[in-house]
């Protein structure tokens, strides 16, 4: 008896759950949602904080750059370093190092990113719940990017457009030059054979105007995680493919956008190169410096010798990152 009384709210939960679910994606599909969306957001003092950050570091049209890291990508010598390096040797790139939001998801990486750069933020309540759950203060990779996923959607909620950025993307050239100030997304996406199939890989950066269509699209990806817990698992292009319509996505031309796996291979295109195909930390800066070394060569020639401009010049073969 007791459980078929149980039966009737559990279904009646699941209806009105995916109602609203329902509800959500055609909100996305035809472009309509509720009004005054940005009113939805309610501050605490965090956020307060966080806010402040978004400001100082905001364009006049309230744009910044965002990226996210912990301890092992945060001290002397880091991915953190080469990172904020590539703004200040890359062509164009050294007017945004003050709109770069670096936010940290542990305190070692906080303490270090305020020692060297004016825009850092910690995320202490959800790492703080991450530890008291886990009883470890480093998230895993699900935790991580669902730290992330709430981080996109703060950033929208309060109101800034964002281009996010991976650590282990050097900025080479000025990649708003591709961006849409229309389109709601703009990403370059690669491919992945898998087993006869492909899936879509991530290049490590991507452009999110703060409108409505992001607003609703980044709250059905915080609730579809609830219904299917290793949703995030998929990549961002994975995810725009599924639930936006083209007319809201811009995708770039990967032969400026490269990586490890997939290198630019003529310099003279290359805007950002991602440390792809490395999972170990200290492979990563030992190859990303060879990048940077590279650049740094490449351009005190192209500046000698203006024909070297649209040279095919290569980069050096990863070391330690790919085999």
């Amino acid at each position: 008896m007791g459980g078929s009384r149980l039966i009737k709210p559990v279904v009646a939960f699941l209806i009105v759950f995916v109602a609203c679910l329902l509800f959500y994606r055609s909100s996305i599909s035809t472009g309509v949602t509720g009004k005054k969306w940005l009113l939805n957001f309610r501050s605490n003092s965090e956020s307060n904080d966080f806010s402040q950050v978004l400001r100082s570091a905001s364009t006049e049209d309230r744009t910044v750059i965002l990226t996210i890291l912990d301890e092992t990508l945060a001290s002397p010598g880091s991915v953190l370093d080469l990172f904020l390096e590539s703004f200040r040797i890359g062509q164009k790139t050294q007017q945004f190092l003050n709109h770069i939001v670096v936010a940290a998801v542990d305190n070692q990486a906080y303490q270090y990113c305020i020692s060297i750069h004016p825009h850092c933020f910690q995320l202490t309540s959800v790492t703080s719940k991450f530890a008291k759950r886990k009883g470890s203060t480093s998230p895993d990779h699900l935790t991580l990017k669902i730290m992330r996923l709430d981080l996109f959607l703060e950033v929208v909620k309060l109101g800034y457009n964002f281009a996010f950025t991976e650590a282990d993307v050097m900025w080479l050239r000025n990649p708003f030059e591709h961006f849409d100030s229309v389109k709601t997304i703009t990403l370059a996406c690669g491919s992945n054979p898998q087993g006869g199939s492909s899936t879509m890989t991530d290049k490590g950066l991507f452009f999110m105007k703060a409108d409505e269509i992001s607003f609703e699209f980044l709250k059905i990806l915080r609730f579809e995680r609830v219904l299917f817990p290793t949703y995030l698992d998929n990549s961002i292009c994975e995810m725009v493919s599924h639930k936006l319509k083209g007319y809201s996505v811009k995708h770039l031309d990967i032969t400026y956008f490269g990586g490890f796996c997939e290198p630019s291979k003529n310099m003279s295109k290359v805007y950002t190169m991602q440390s792809t195909c490395c999972d170990n930390v200290k492979s990563k800066v030992h190859d990303l410096r060879l990048v940077l070394d590279d650049w740094i060569n490449f351009t005190a020639q192209v500046s000698t010798n203006a024909s070297m401009g649209t040279s095919p010049f290569t980069w050096r073969a990863p070391k330690k990152c790919v085999g």
